[in-house]
């Protein structure tokens, strides 16, 4: 009996572990589907969708707060909660698939494509703000003579 035994270990101690599936929360929600073996798309699956019903159920500084621990980027947050909810408006559940796609020559482990069930697109919308041109030192300077110029007229 396999009492009190939770997860995959995947020959890793607790910190590679928990490295690797942040690693591959942070892919698949940068790119919408990445490939790995069949162990890890297993592992990383509950992370994903427990991230992915977060963003969907709760407010939207709770989702973006438990997002930022595994994202690490703000920016990158904000995107993702506001297009995610954009594409899956409605849904709770079930946001991942996993297809098989072949199999690897060295060791013969399974490689499947873990992607979500709808096409999402991440696309970073960065605000132009035009900034004033700073003036140099000489610009400066030339102003200044102008003026003083004007005022002996």
């Amino acid at each position: 009996m396999n009492h009190r035994i939770f997860g995959k270990k995947l020959s890793r101690n607790h910190h590679e572990r928990q490295a690797l599936l942040r690693s591959l929360t942070r892919n698949i929600f940068t790119h919408g589907g990445i490939e790995t073996t069949e162990a890890k798309a297993k592992a990383v699956i509950p992370l994903i969708e427990r991230l992915s019903s977060t963003i969907m159920s709760k407010p939207e500084l709770t989702a973006k707060r438990e997002l930022f621990r595994h994202l690490q980027d703000q920016t990158w947050v904000n995107t993702v909660v506001s297009s995610f909810k954009s594409v899956f408006e409605g849904q709770t559940s079930n946001f991942t698939k996993v297809i098989k796609i072949k199999r690897r020559m060295g060791d013969d482990s399974l490689i499947v494509k873990l992607a979500f069930i709808k096409p999402v697109d991440f696309k970073i919308i960065k605000k132009v703000v035009e900034e004033p041109k700073k003036k140099t030192v000489k610009a400066k300077v030339a102003t200044k003579v102008k003026k003083i110029k004007k005022e002996k007229k």
